[in-house]
């Protein structure tokens, strides 16, 4: 019996070649799904579902096949030769799609809302270690965002992308203006969206009152972002908090 997304993928008006690389990754997929975590198998077919409307309709709002695909490659990497079928059919699409999909900018700080709140929550998933141990998961900083009134926090987008997800300590009160969260999803990095995404919060934490300069801790070690914040601008102040290093940048 077919799945529904092969189902959907008969329907597509897409070229040959496309179609038989996402049957190849579709097949690949249905050959697991019974010892796959069920909640994931949602996920991905909910992910792969939006590939097929982002590849067959211009006008799709959200473009988060690059996503989709990742994880499909990193949730099924552990079964072995079957999860080796589901990366290279991946990797495949993956090349068909690269330079079909559009222009990736610019890049800008998106409020989360109810409609894109998933797709922000799944980057953190594309974090390898270490990683993924330098910063707090995304559903993790926007439920503390949600018991502090200085929080303000939105996601990154790289035209129709969401690639990341950024949180600042705005108190204007005091002032004191901190960069509190900062990541970018695997798949999106090395293509300077970071540093975009740090221009825009910059011009941001400009137009609040006595802004003078802005704030920034980060952990030592394999997977320190220090380096990258080096290089933007930002010093060492000399301060230690919670074992991380503390940098500012004036404004």
């Amino acid at each position: 019996m077919p799945t529904p997304l092969s189902q959907q993928l008969e329907e597509a008006n897409l070229a040959d070649p496309l179609k038989a690389s996402l049957a190849r990754l579709f097949d690949s997929l249905a050959a697991l799904e019974a010892e796959m975590p069920k909640l994931r198998t949602r996920r991905l077919n909910t992910l792969l579902g939006h590939l097929l409307k982002e590849v067959s309709d211009p006008e799709t709002e959200v473009h988060s096949w690059e996503l989709a695909l990742d994880l499909a490659r990193r949730w099924t990497s552990p079964y072995g030769e079957r999860g080796q079928a589901v990366t290279d059919a991946a990797r495949e699409v993956h090349n068909r799609l690269r330079g079909q999909m559009g222009v990736y900018e610019p890049v800008t700080l998106v409020e989360i809302t109810e409609e894109n709140l998933r797709g922000i929550l799944l980057l953190s998933d594309t974090l390898d270690e270490p990683q993924r141990s330098m910063v707090a998961d995304n559903a993790v900083s926007i439920a503390q965002a949600h018991f502090n009134k200085y929080a303000w926090f939105r996601g990154i987008y790289a035209g129709k992308a969401p690639v990341g997800f950024i949180m600042l300590y705005d108190n204007s009160e005091e002032p004191d203006y901190f960069l509190w969260r900062f990541m970018i999803a695997s798949p999106y990095q090395g293509r300077g969206y970071g540093r975009q995404a740090l221009d825009r919060l910059v011009e941001y934490v400009r137009t609040r009152p006595d802004a003078k300069e802005l704030g920034v801790s980060c952990g030592q070690g394999e997977g320190s972002p220090e380096e990258f914040y080096r290089k933007y601008g930002f010093t060492r102040t000399g301060e230690i908090i919670d074992e991380e290093i503390v940098l500012k940048i004036e404004l």
